[in-house]
């Protein structure tokens, strides 16, 4: 491994993978603070600028990208109470009551601090955990790749929001358009409808920079009126340092929130909303003054913050060793692993081991540098947030149509990224999420390929799935993966159901004790 490690050094510390991994951090700090504007979106538009670079910079941009832009929809949620990505919800709740209090700047910079503890914690166990993993993944055939695609693909219960229906149907619809093109084995046309552009599938990446970009534009151009109107209210930021008294305080609550988000970002599906209020809710569960949290307790900000980068990591760990991606982000990194004509899995670290530890040490210094970076900008904040909706939202989408014309040179990916952004703002209207959609177009092919292969290894038979340890055991969970959040569900509502029962049932006894008084 230290030898992989040098390697890695040589290949990253060129002054223009540098110049590239403190611009990408400052871009993702930026478009992580305007509310509207998430991560992924930023992420999805880089990957076609990626395609022009060798594969070690490119990689190194989206790492920088992801690492910051966690890290600065916290700075909206502080100074204006609106996270500025989903995750820095949990963040808004002690964080925006300690900026009407005067303490803006040390909200600011305990986020940043903790964020920063969080995505060094990762980014070690990214390193340490990845490669252990993938020497165990060479012993995968064709079945073991099989059931770790249906477990990937098991998580769209989890991830599929308040309507388990919805999620449903959003999965299905991903598995439908990843079956569109030519079968893998037999050639036969499947789906293309006569289009010679359909044969090779659908552009992954037209794709995803249509659900993330041009429908973050459309959904920041429908809130840009509430937006600008709260922008004015910004409280002044002041000192941005905590002190090391403070730091020492909150080192056991970095410690939860790093272990909790790193866990959590290596499960498939569960996502940095699940870490971060997990993280926020054991807190508050321990502390001494539980009462605290909400009004303002600097251990509501440093546990979602250290549990929110710490996810960015642990992301990673599923998809670099099993070639898996666990949430929409890793799905994109997969996108600009298969840009540079990388595949995931145990060969990625084979073939290519100094691209990989150089992508370790990214994930690793982008952390170091958004430490004195984030510190810096914070100040300057109030300049950045007030940039106008309507003229970010035209960038934006010059770069959208730019980036996936750019790959191939072909109008159809135009028309994909049209056509997947109008589905996903369909999707945004009516509530029905995107992610399993996204999963399921990405792990469709995979969980195809690998099942033929194993069925013409097999004779044509399944037995491969109960006479193969590690796929019985794999399938197993993927079993549970899937049903465990609809149980979990319908506990619930049998709880409700119950609590409503008993309500009724006392309001009559008191009506009926009040008519006996009478």
């Amino acid at each position: 491994m230290m030898n992989h490690i040098m390697e890695g050094f040589g290949t990253l510390f060129t002054l223009w993978n540098i110049f590239i991994l403190v611009a990408g951090t400052l871009v993702g700090l930026i478009i992580g603070a305007l509310p509207g504007l998430t991560g992924n979106m930023a992420i999805a538009l880089m990957v076609p600028v990626t395609f022009g670079m060798d594969a070690t910079s490119g990689l190194t941009l989206l790492t920088a990208i992801y690492c910051s832009s966690i890290f600065g929809g916290s700075i909206s949620a502080i100074l204006l109470g609106i996270p500025g990505t989903i995750s820095s919800f949990a963040t808004t709740l002690d964080g925006y009551p300690m900026a009407l209090k005067g303490q803006a700047g040390a909200a600011l910079g305990n986020a940043t601090i903790s964020s920063v503890f969080g995505g060094l914690f990762s980014s070690v166990v990214l390193m340490s955990l990845t490669t252990v993993l993938a020497e165990f993944a060479l012993t995968f055939g064709p079945a073991e790749y099989f059931a770790v695609a249906i477990l990937g693909l098991s998580c769209i219960a989890s991830i599929g929001g308040k309507s388990l229906t919805k999620g449903l149907l959003s999965g299905f619809l991903g598995l439908f358009i990843a079956c569109i093109g030519m079968d893998p084995q037999l050639g036969i046309k499947r789906f293309t409808f006569g289009s010679v552009n359909l044969l090779g599938g659908i552009t992954m990446v037209g794709a995803l920079i249509g659900l993330f970009g041009v429908v973050s534009v459309l959904k920041s151009a429908e809130k840009a009126q509430k937006l600008a109107e709260k922008t004015s209210k910004m409280p002044d930021v002041g000192s941005t340092w905590i002190g090391w008294k403070m730091c020492l305080q909150l080192l056991p609550t970095w410690l939860r929130g790093s272990v909790i988000g790193t866990i959590v970002g290596i499960i498939p599906g569960a996502g940095t909303n699940v870490a971060t209020f997990l993280a926020y809710d054991i807190e508050k569960k321990i502390s001494k003054d539980p009462e605290s949290f909400g009004e303002g307790n600097p251990k509501g900000v440093a546990a979602p913050e250290s549990a929110n980068n710490g996810v960015t990591g642990g992301s990673l760990v599923p998809l670099l060793a099993l070639g898996v991606p666990g949430n929409a982000t890793s799905a994109l990194f997969l996108s600009a692993l298969m840009l540079q004509g990388l595949a995931t899995g145990p060969t990625l670290f084979t073939d290519h081991a100094n691209v990989v530890y150089a992508l370790f040490l990214a994930f690793f210094l982008a952390n170091i540098i958004m430490a004195p970076l984030g510190l810096f900008l914070l100040r300057y904040m109030k300049t950045i947030l007030s940039v106008p909706e309507s003229l970010l939202g035209g960038i934006i989408l010059a770069f959208c149509v730019t980036g996936v014309f750019s790959i191939s040179s072909n109008p159809f990916d135009v028309l994909v990224l049209i056509i997947f952004g109008v589905v996903g703002y369909l999707f945004y209207k009516f509530d029905v999420p995107s992610a399993p959609l996204i999963v399921c177009l990405v792990l469709g092919t995979m969980a195809e390929s690998n099942l033929r292969q194993a069925l013409v290894s097999s004779g044509n038979s399944y037995s491969f799935m109960w006479t193969r340890p590690i796929t019985a055991a794999v399938l197993l969970i993927s079993v549970g993966s899937f049903f465990a959040p609809i149980i979990t569900k319908m506990m619930k509502a049998m709880r409700k159901r119950r609590s409503n029962m008993i309500t009724v049932d006392d309001m009559a006894s008191s009506l009926e004790e009040e008519i006996e008084e009478d």
